[in-house]
């Protein structure tokens, strides 16, 4: 007669990730673009989008501020929630994540951007 066992298994997944103080250098770069508006409302729109950035990239830290890394899936879907336009590409996202460990990553690997 066989006896039942339990067994426990141990599975992990590789995820891309970013260090904290990656997404910091990125909010940081958020918040000094909030700063610069135009009084038109294509720059209204692009002020409400960054805001909205800069707001979910502040969430997103506090939600993992007792993590070394964050993943970067969460982070992309960030910027591919508000970004849509190929033209807003640079303004609010490239220009954000300049100087930092995802200046090499492409949104348009994460989203799908319209004309």
């Amino acid at each position: 007669m066989q006896q039942l066992k339990t067994l426990t298994v141990k599975t992990s997944n590789k995820v891309k990730s970013v260090h904290m103080e990656t997404l910091y250098a990125v909010i940081e770069n958020c918040y000094n673009s909030l700063q610069v508006i135009e009084s038109d409302c294509t720059a209204s729109n692009y002020f409400c989008a960054s805001a909205n950035i800069f707001a979910q990239l502040q969430y997103l830290y506090r939600q993992n501020e007792t993590n070394d890394y964050v993943s970067l899936e969460s982070v992309m879907d960030v910027f591919a929630n508000n970004v849509t336009y190929y033209d807003e590409e640079y303004s609010l996202y490239e220009s954000v994540v300049e100087n930092t460990a995802m200046q090499k990553i492409k949104l348009q690997d994460y989203a799908c951007l319209s004309n």
